[in-house]
């Protein structure tokens, strides 16, 4: 019989105070789940404060209980891709360039890149953020190319190009070669970017699409069902593409076990693609 949780991805970020990598992977296949997006975070796991054999032990367990991390993620805070400053881009590629060999390692298609940010107070000129972000893309495009690793480039509300059809602009002009693109409707929601019509648009690059729920006053990733978000017309988007990758359950909650299974609950009941 199916896993009724088993059409889902798990974003490991609420879990990533509580537990090592390996022992959430544990736990998370004990309550149904088979795939993951790997938060990388210090004392969850984290490339160059991890050992090789702790590398190694992740690579065993998806062998021994058939599970698999399909993407990696990082602190999106912490990086900028987009930075003016050539010592932040260089940093930023070089923290993207060591998740992207974990992903080859651990056998994950893509690891998630933000585009950017910018001071709010005292914005960088588009040309500049186009010229930072280039500049990134270029060194990482390469290495994500000979590692066969995708880069999914994320809609976030907080960077300088988040919605749907910006980001399918700037890469129809960049190249779209091992780049893909991930959608999330939360963040969609906040920056009030229509994700019906944002879906059809990237159908041809969508690599991954990430749930959870956030009210319109207060930017949150809350458990599906909670907030303003619009699950069903999303869903009939995602038949009409016909779409087949990851569904991400992106949920930050006090208490994650119970905000998954109830968000796996709420989406099941519309019969979720996947």
């Amino acid at each position: 019989m199916t896993q009724p949780n088993a059409p889902y991805t798990v974003n490991t970020y609420s879990y990533t105070s509580r537990y090592t990598a390996l022992d959430c992977l544990n736990h998370l296949s004990d309550l149904g789940f088979s795939s993951f997006e790997m938060m990388l975070m210090p004392s969850h796991f984290w490339p160059s404060t991890s050992t090789a054999g702790e590398r190694k032990a992740i690579g065993r367990l998806l062998e021994e209980r058939k599970i698999r991390i399909e993407t990696l993620n990082q602190p999106n805070l912490d990086l900028n891709l987009a930075a003016v400053t050539p010592e932040c881009r260089d940093y930023s590629c070089a923290v993207v360039a060591s998740a992207l060999e974990l992903a080859a390692d651990w056998g994950a298609f893509g690891v998630v890149v933000n585009p950017g940010k910018s001071n709010p107070v005292f914005p960088t000129s588009i040309e500049k953020l186009t010229e930072g972000f280039k500049y990134s893309l270029d060194t990482l495009v390469p290495r994500a190319a000979e590692l066969q690793v995708k880069l999914i480039v994320k809609n976030h509300p907080l960077s300088w190009l988040y919605k749907g059809a910006d980001l399918l602009a700037f890469f129809d002009r960049y190249g779209w070669a091992n780049i893909g693109l991930g959608y999330d409707v939360a963040n969609a929601a906040f920056g009030r970017d229509p994700a019906v019509e944002a879906i059809s648009l990237i159908k041809e690059h969508l690599s991954a699409i990430y749930l959870a729920d956030t009210p319109l006053s207060d930017f949150r990733h809350d458990p599906v069902g909670g907030g303003e978000v619009s699950f069903e017309p999303v869903a009939d988007a995602l038949r009409r593409i016909g779409y087949s990758g990851p569904s991400i359950f992106e949920v930050v909650s006090a208490e994650p076990d119970r905000a998954l299974l109830e968000s796996a609950y709420y989406l099941n009941r519309l019969r979720w693609p996947g």
